[in-house]
């Protein structure tokens, strides 16, 4: 099967999202006869690429990697359009059976766009593929990520985006381990994006610099049961006290008690700590599927029927803020204990 993997060279999730995409690819029981990355970029050609690798499920087949990397120079990369004649040029020149985009907004819009212009199938949020029957399936979530759903692509060629999940970020290598070519966008069949001087003025906004958290080993994800901006300042420092990074839901994000880079959920970032605290989190479809292949799951809830509780591994019914203080002073003891043996007391949990 010919293949193409799109990704967007300036996308601060790059690596992340090429690994989205080796685990989507991995579960595939089928062989690619020919893999190929169209990566876009802006000014700058890039220095480093994100590495293509996924086994099949099916050991018979070999382990693939890309065939080669055509780098495309896009003049305006916030416009869809630029990018869909882009690809439409690119589909002509080298066809190609699957297209598979990056899980983000843009990702999902130019796989159901460019699937309309092609006459193909198309389908986003993907977790799994299957090829070996006549016509393919795809897997992917729904109902608030409740259920999973299974769906036959009609028409080739299959433009796909894949779904957010929680993954090994894709690594990096230099330009001079891959095999690249740039792709000129000129010639017969293309005709350049024109129309633009509607455009008056741009202005920039630069991504928040991350902020570790899809990366740590504990995370403290709090949820609407924190009430108050107060509260919220208060667990912010238990969080320092025992070493976590901060996540949020959704109803403490939109009440701006914390940044939204820090959302966790099926909108936001997936992760899989050693260990994940849930403070006063419901726990709904949409927010588990962020967290719930964390190794270790505590929740911490004062209604002892809530959802979290049924993927949790230790669930304490009680007052989040209580529970959470009384953690953050036996830590602290704890610490005291090693830096001044003798010291500190000894604490206990109170029942």
């Amino acid at each position: 099967m010919k293949t193409a993997v799109i990704l967007f060279a300036d996308s601060p999730s790059l690596n992340r999202q090429a690994g989205e995409i080796n685990e989507m690819l991995g579960n595939l029981e089928t062989n690619f006869s020919n893999t190929e990355l169209w990566l876009f970029y802006k000014d700058m050609e890039p220095e480093i690429f994100p590495e293509i690798h996924f086994a099949p499920q099916d050991k018979a087949l070999k382990d693939k990697t890309l065939s080669i990397i055509r780098l495309v120079a896009m003049e305006h990369e916030h416009l869809s359009e630029s990018y869909l004649q882009s690809l439409q040029h690119l589909q002509t020149k080298y066809p190609m059976e699957l297209l598979v985009f990056p899980s983000d907004g843009l990702g999902a819009e130019l796989a159901t766009r460019l699937a309309y212009r092609l006459n193909g199938s198309s389908c986003v949020q993907v977790e799994g593929l299957d090829f070996t029957s006549q016509k393919p399936k795809i897997k992917k979530p729904v109902y608030g990520n409740n259920l999973t759903a299974e769906f036959v692509l009609e028409y080739p060629p299959y433009c796909l985006s894949a779904a957010k999940q929680a993954c090994s970020p894709a690594n990096m290598i230099p330009r001079e381990s891959v095999a690249k070519k740039n792709f000129p966008l000129h010639g017969p069949g293309f005709n350049r994006v024109k129309g633009f001087d509607w455009i008056k003025k741009k202005v920039m906004i630069p991504d928040k610099p991350d902020t570790g958290l899809a990366d740590s080993d504990l995370v403290l994800i709090l949820g609407q049961g924190v009430k108050s901006k107060e509260t919220m300042d208060v667990l912010q420092g238990i969080a320092n006290t025992i070493g976590a990074q901060l996540g949020a839901s959704r109803p403490v994000v939109m009440n701006a008690w914390i940044d939204m880079n820090r959302l966790i959920g099926a909108s936001g970032l997936i992760i899989s700590p050693k260990i994940c605290i849930a403070a006063g989190v419901s726990g709904t479809g949409v927010f588990s599927i962020g967290m719930k292949t964390s190794e270790f799951i505590v929740a911490i809830n004062i209604d002892n029927k809530a959802p979290i509780f049924q993927i949790a591994d230790i669930g304490i019914v009680g007052d989040l803020q209580d529970v959470l203080c009384e953690l953050g002073e036996i830590i602290k003891a704890e610490i005291a204990k090693k830096e001044f043996p003798g010291a500190a007391e000894s604490r206990s949990i109170k029942p």
